[in-house]
């Protein structure tokens, strides 16, 4: 059983995807515990609470579409094109949605036009996770060695731009900028 090759194709993305999480924890834990430092608990706290906003309306955007596309794709892989090509285009309608929602969201909220402009940063980055759908098609193929190195790349990238905005004394702003870009990244890579 353990000599198979489907054992050992399922062994190796399994371990990739092991892999990625571990990395990304581990650099998440050092990376993070410097930008707190930096920040300070008023600007830290802003930009993660800025997040955390972004992150309540953010699952709108995916649509569920994850699974269920990743279980088509494995039932029938004649339809690749069609399901992706659907995926990508709902979830950008979802990203929009999910901007529109948090235009009207903030409007009940105590925040100022800083946080409100934090949010908004940070929020356009759900429209180019639009492009995490090519990220199915591995997951189907159980290949996701290439969309770990691509995740890999982007979070060592990231990790390295904030120690250096840290060792060079930026705002707060370019921090947020960083949690776009690094949709961005994302998306460039999987393209």
């Amino acid at each position: 059983m353990f000599h198979s090759e489907v054992f050992k194709k399922y062994f190796f993305n399994t371990s990739w995807l092991f892999f990625e999480h571990i990395v990304r924890l581990v650099v998440a834990l050092f990376v993070g515990v410097y930008v707190a430092r930096y920040l300070g608990p008023d600007q830290y706290g802003l930009l993660r609470y800025s997040i955390s906003f972004v992150a309540l309306f953010s699952a709108l955007a995916t649509l569920g579409l994850d699974q269920i596309v990743i279980r088509e794709l494995v039932k029938d892989k004649t339809k690749r094109d069609l399901l992706l090509g659907t995926a990508f285009y709902l979830k950008i309608l979802g990203a929009l949605l999910v901007l529109v929602i948090l235009a009207i969201g903030v409007q009940f909220t105590s925040n100022d036009s800083f946080t409100n402009l934090l949010i908004f940063i940070i929020a356009a980055g759900t429209l180019f996770q639009s492009m995490n759908v090519v990220d199915f098609y591995f997951q189907a193929r159980v290949q996701s060695k290439f969309s770990v190195q691509v995740k890999f790349w982007s979070i060592m990238g990231i990790s390295i731009l904030k120690l250096y905005f840290i060792n060079i004394g930026a705002p707060l702003l370019w921090f947020a900028f960083l949690v776009l870009l690094e949709s961005i990244v994302l998306a460039s890579g999987f393209s």
